[in-house]
């Protein structure tokens, strides 16, 4: 795999992120509730750094596309996406810059958030999603409740939600403890999916625990 194919994926994430604007909406109040509740559990932390599997199923071909890495999330504004395995690549976000690196090249490349509202609305996407504020996000999705203990969640888009046109749902797996997320699955219109799986979570990192450097020098 290429850096192209790596940094692609991260960035058809974000798009995905950015264009839905992950919102869930349902007229039951027992779902709203529980989605406010579950997602004060989750937001109980200032920073984090999870270990992740993603899963890319392609409908044309028979195998995955797999890679694994590690995702830093300091709140309110910064995060890290960092893609070890098959290639490097890192990508982080703050409230000032994007910046990214691969292996490939060993450089990096900056771009400003000033003045571009593109991608400040990525990064606040990605810190809502990942620091589980959902009730702030609850406009554009109609949800349902597929399974409890642990809790799976299915956001469907509304007819009004212009992300109808290539996603056809997005499901969330909790962890037993509600704490966090345990999986993330998107699933297009076209028949491809993303699964992201989250893996050795760990709250309130010490300073030097933290990650938001990328790889290699500018």
């Amino acid at each position: 795999m290429c850096k192209y194919t790596a940094s692609l994926m991260f960035f058809g994430l974000v798009l995905l992120f950015f264009t839905t604007v992950l919102s869930a909406a349902d007229e039951s109040p027992d779902v709203t509730n529980l989605l406010r509740r579950l997602g004060e559990n989750v937001s109980a932390f200032k920073n984090l750094k999870t270990e992740f599997i993603q899963e890319k199923d392609l409908a044309i071909f028979r195998n995955k596309i797999i890679l694994k890495g590690r995702i830093f999330l300091q709140k309110p504004d910064k995060i890290a996406w960092h893609v070890d395995e098959p290639v490097r690549y890192s990508v982080v976000i703050t409230d000032k810059s994007i910046r990214q690196w691969d292996e490939d090249t060993n450089r990096v490349q900056e771009t400003a958030l000033s003045g571009n509202p593109v991608f400040q609305n990525v990064l606040n996407q990605l810190t809502v999603w990942f620091s589980g504020n959902y009730v702030s996000l609850m406009k554009d999705y109609d949800v349902r409740l597929l399974q409890k203990s642990p809790h799976v969640f299915e956001f469907i888009p509304k007819k009004t939600n212009a992300a109808g046109k290539f996603i056809k749902g997005i499901t969330i797996s909790l962890r037993e403890d509600e704490r966090y997320l345990k999986q993330i699955r998107i699933l297009e219109i076209g028949g491809d999916s993303t699964t992201i799986i989250f893996k050795n979570t760990i709250f309130d990192v010490p300073a030097e625990g933290l990650n938001f450097e990328v790889k290699g020098r500018v």
